[in-house]
């Protein structure tokens, strides 16, 4: 009788609340609900904070370390450099870190374009951008699964946009009162690389979009459904609408932020027309050759490997090699839930399911060749090696 008692309380006092945010509503008038309903474009996102977010991304002390620079920064192209003068620069570049005023001012940051790819270009060093970026996650109350400056990427943990909850009248006085009560099908994940810009002392930052689906299928026994989660096409809007926010956080006001993306960023000259790749086989492995020279063609794959879900282990731009870990489509469809299928290349049992692979770019003026290479450095013709080609050249297209 207790238990009944609380339960007919809860559900009173539940009704008593919905019935409140009802009257409000009517008082509020007509007009009130039409504006609610309508939505600004940069709120197409609406994302939860979460509240562990200040702490959780919070930068060591040894932010600006060697094993940091050395990975972002590219050394002088002629000259040399002494010990003490090394380290004096190590110096002044912790100084900087450490101050926040890091960036230029507005004219410093822009918007550029190749085909359908846009980027942002700034005016300073990637030690300089990376804290700013990940101020931004942190601006934005969104965890980042993963940051490593050696790699120059960092990733945020998968996200429901509240916003696609279906809004009407009767759903938001819901929502006023339990919004826990709504989910979405969806989940989205964002995906940042930082990487030198063609000009000595510029930083691109590279942001691209994820996403994954929930399905009902039937379970094994065929007796009753359980859901699963399958990978979905990336969103070009919700990836300009997020490149627009960190816009706004890098100084640009609202204005030149819509103009910017209006007019599509500044074009690369020098693009050649499609197509833009070919797989060609070979007796020691297929070859990507890609029309484009080494610095652009290491900007499209690396994009390209974000957008195809790979785990980039470390890379080596002056080689030419991205060492990623990939899973075979087969073994991962196995795996159920969304981290079994997103994240099969970590945890100690994950390893023995995937291999690691060096994606290797080789330099012939106006055209870079792209070989599939095993963990020893060997050529590989292996179907895994062809796979992974022919994933990068789907994305590259």
């Amino acid at each position: 009788m207790r238990n009944r008692s609380m339960i007919r309380s809860w559900a009173l006092a539940l009704l008593a609340g919905l019935l409140a945010s009802l009257l409000t509503s009517l008082l509020s008038g007509c007009g009130a609900g039409r504006a609610i309903d309508r939505m600004l474009p940069d709120e197409r996102l609406v994302y939860r904070q979460a509240r562990e977010a200040p702490e959780n991304l919070e930068l060591p002390p040894d932010l600006a370390s060697a094993r940091f620079d050395d990975a972002l920064d590219i050394p002088p192209a002629s000259g040399s450099m002494t010990l003490s003068s090394y380290t004096g620069e190590q110096t002044a570049r912790t100084r900087i870190a450490g101050s926040g005023n890091v960036l230029p001012d507005v004219a410093g940051v822009s918007l550029r374009r190749a085909d359908e790819r846009r980027w942002l270009e700034v005016d300073a060093s990637p030690n300089a951008v990376w804290p700013q970026v990940v101020g931004f996650w942190r601006q934005q109350g969104i965890l980042l699964q993963e940051q490593d400056p050696a790699v120059g990427v960092m990733q945020t943990d998968w996200i429901e946009n509240r916003a696609e909850i279906r809004t009407d009248f009767i759903t938001r006085q819901l929502r006023r009162v339990v919004d826990g009560l709504y989910a979405t099908s969806t989940r989205d994940r964002y995906r940042v690389r930082i990487d030198t810009g063609a000009t000595a002392g510029t930083t691109e930052i590279h942001l691209t979009h994820a996403a994954m689906h929930e399905r009902l299928v039937r379970n094994t026994a065929g007796e009753g459904t359980q859901t699963v989660w399958e990978p979905a096409a990336s969103d070009p809007g919700k990836e300009a609408a997020m490149l627009r926010r960190l816009m706004l956080h890098l100084g640009i006001s609202d204005r030149d932020a819509d103009r910017m993306l209006a007019q599509g960023g500044r074009a690369e000259t020098g693009i050649a027309p499609a197509p833009r790749v070919q797989l060609v086989p070979g007796e020691t492995g297929a070859t990507l050759i890609l029309p484009e020279d080494f610095r652009r063609a290491w900007r499209s794959v690396g994009l390209a490997l974000d957008r195809s879900g790979f785990a980039v282990e470390d890379r080596d731009r002056s080689n030419g090699v991205f060492y990623v870990r990939y899973g075979d489509t087969d073994q991962r469809r196995e795996r159920p839930g969304l981290v079994g299928r997103l994240a099969f290349w970590r945890g100690d049992g994950d390893r023995d399911t995937v291999s690691q692979y060096q994606i290797r770019l080789s330099d012939g003026g106006s055209e870079t060749r792209v070989n599939v290479h095993d963990e020893a450095g060997r050529p590989d013709a292996s179907e895994s090696a062809q796979r992974i080609l022919s994933l990068l050249q789907e994305d590259l297209r």
